[in-house]
């Protein structure tokens, strides 16, 4: 074949579904691949990749497979020709032995070959081939002698020269009809090998499964950007819900320590019964912001100075405003009466 596909992706698919492309010219062509039956669904990028060769692949194979067919009507012209071409030589060699016999026929009668008895039997032997189809024509002369070797008996020589030229005749119609073949079939091979230059299929159809091919890179391109956008996508909500769970729970260790640190400066404070240590437990108590709590019973007794009615009145103050639980206080009384 005149024109093979050289595409790479090409050469490779043919070559996995296929003996290749060399061999496939002494035979029939690969099998034709069908994309549906790919089972690739795990991974849509190589489906794709894969449908696209299928496709393009059949473009040229159907191209391929109709060029081969030309091949084929071009093979047995040329096959044709050359029965037709040996079946004239064949012929030929009949023609010259016939000649032969006829030379050897005049030399047995005798016959001179620029004489009038030869020239008669040489117009009658033309007569006899356009009567057979042959072609030639007469000169008005030579009509007018016909007419009158017609109307007068012909020499033995004459009837048994043209019983031989029967034979010549047979051969020269089989020459006639293999070089009029020989011709069409010329013809023929001639017209395909320009329709084939002038349409070029094959090139067309590599050019077709090269588009195919394009378009298919261009939506695989595609179809990786968006996976890559969808991977950073994810991987960046996973970071995000990550460093969410992060934060509630340094919230929570944070709720925990102040919650501590406020009951440790309400204990203190209920120990101490000092205006500074209930200053620590209302300061503690406003980075808290702990809800409402159950204080039970609360005693306020606050030992030493003069300052003792204020600071039980700050005491007094945190219990109403935290009523804090009763067993983180129970056990803690001041002595206000000291």
């Amino acid at each position: 074949m005149a024109i093979s596909v050289q595409a790479g992706w090409l050469n490779s698919l043919s070559a996995a579904n296929s003996q290749g492309m060399e061999q496939g010219r002494a035979g029939r062509a690969a099998a034709n691949i069908d994309g549906g039956n790919l089972n690739l669904s795990a991974d849509p990028v190589a489906l794709r990749r894969k449908q696209a060769q299928a496709q393009a692949w059949n473009v040229v194979k159907n191209a391929w497979d109709s060029d081969k067919d030309v091949d084929g009507q071009i093979r047995k012209r040329k096959e044709h020709y050359s029965e037709m071409e040996k079946l004239r030589a064949e012929a030929g060699d009949g023609l010259r032995d016939v000649n032969n016999d006829k030379e050897v026929l005049r030399e047995l009668y005798d016959v001179d070959k620029d004489g009038q008895e030869q020239k008669d039997l040489e117009l009658l032997q033309r007569e006899k081939e356009m009567n057979a189809g042959l072609g030639g024509h007469f000169s008005e002369e030579e009509e007018a002698r016909l007419s009158e070797i017609h109307s007068g008996t012909l020499t033995e020589y004459q009837q048994r020269a043209l019983e031989v030229h029967d034979r010549a005749i047979s051969f020269k119609k089989q020459i006639r009809d293999a070089e009029s073949e020989m011709k069409a079939d010329t013809a023929a091979v001639h017209s395909i090998e320009k329709e084939r230059l002038k349409h070029n299929p094959m090139l067309k159809a590599q050019q077709a499964a090269d588009g195919i091919m394009d378009a298919a890179n261009a939506e695989i391109k595609g179809m990786l950007v968006q996976e890559a956008v969808d991977h950073i996508d994810e991987a960046a909500g996973e970071a995000e819900e990550k460093a969410e769970e992060a934060t509630k729970e340094k919230e929570e260790r944070e709720e925990q320590r102040d919650e501590i640190a406020l009951k440790r400066a309400i204990q203190k404070a209920m120990a101490e019964g000092t205006r500074e240590a209930a200053e620590e437990a209302r300061a503690a108590q406003r980075k808290n912001e702990a809800p409402d709590m159950d204080t039970g019973e609360l005693t306020d007794l606050v030992k030493g100075d003069s300052q003792a009615e204020d600071v039980g009145q700050s005491l007094e103050e945190i219990k109403n405003s935290m009523k804090l639980v009763e067993a983180d206080l129970k056990g803690i009384k001041v002595d206000e009466g000291v």
